[in-house]
């Protein structure tokens, strides 16, 4: 592919991530992890993101996604959290013992059944420490699966009876049979492996946009999993991805500063910038936490 990116935001963020499009404001939402900051900006908005709105939250916060309404739902260190339409934290949901200090949340997204969806990681150590949650709107919790060092990118198939969830430690992404019940997470099995997969995009046609951390690239897959080329980021750490626009129609592209070098730094200047890639397919809308999209 020799498509060229063009810069939606040139930003200095830490760890852009939890990119998607929120159609009841026209504005693309994501988080800088580190930072602890939740930004939603105008596809018109200045390219430095100087007119954006920015809300400062408890780091590190690590995703948000819509919520039935006008509001949000949150994952932060090891809590979850309810925001309102300007993205004010108003209450915890549910919180989550981790193991030990060094794991947080990670990667998160609303499921088809309405429930939020969050992977936890081992920032610490190469131990598999972390494992994969469902949160529902009335306050349950469940553990779904535990031996995660990274969770990440995370999708679903239209019918919701199938999920793809990634270990960036691993190189891979697995997928399972799903449902809305508490039992209902088959075993998983290898779907990608190979590549250091960080966050995950599913388009309307069933092929994958995958975000290469540490490679500087966008890779696109089969529906059944074989590669179909690569997008060029002129960042090398590429985390997360989404389409976004009024027809979903624009590949979002978010990257991110920490783990590089000064002369890492300097020889890539726009890491922690969103870029945006046209003409490479049409997304999905985001699911809202509370919602059901699929029959339980």
């Amino acid at each position: 592919m020799t498509s060229e990116p063009s810069i939606f935001r040139e930003l200095r963020s830490v760890l852009v991530e939890s990119i998607w499009w929120d159609a009841r404001t026209d504005e693309l939402a994501w988080v800088d992890i580190t930072a602890g900051t939740f930004h939603r900006g105008r596809l018109d908005g200045a390219r430095d993101g100087s007119d954006d709105r920015v809300v400062e939250l408890p780091a590190p916060v690590s995703a948000i996604q819509p919520a039935q309404g006008d509001g949000f739902v949150a994952s932060l260190r090891d809590r979850i959290v309810e925001l309102d339409a300007d993205g004010r934290l108003t209450k915890t949901l549910a919180s989550v013992e981790h193991s030990h200090g060094g794991i947080r949340f990670n990667e998160g997204k609303v499921d088809p059944f309405g429930r939020f969806v969050v992977g936890s990681m081992n920032t610490t150590s190469t131990d598999p420490d972390g494992a994969l949650y469902t949160f529902d709107a009335d306050g349950t919790v469940r553990m779904l699966l535990g031996g995660f060092h990274t969770t990440n990118g995370l999708e679903w198939s239209d019918s919701g009876d199938t999920v793809y969830v990634t270990d960036t430690s691993t190189q891979t992404i697995y997928r399972a049979a799903y449902g809305p019940g508490p039992e209902d997470l088959g075993e998983l099995e290898p779907f990608i492996r190979g590549r250091n997969s960080d966050g995950l995009a599913r388009a309307v046609d069933g092929s994958f946009w995958n975000g290469i951390y540490g490679a500087g690239c966008v890779a696109h897959w089969s529906s059944d999993g074989h590669p179909l080329g690569d997008l060029s980021v002129p960042a090398p750490n590429v985390t997360s991805v989404a389409f976004g626009g009024e027809d979903l129609s624009t590949l979002f592209v978010g990257t991110a500063r920490e783990n590089l070098t000064e002369e890492g730094l300097t020889d890539a200047p726009l890491s922690g910038s969103i870029f945006a890639f046209e003409d490479t397919g049409r997304g999905r809308a985001a699911h809202a936490f509370g919602a059901t999209s699929q029959s339980r």
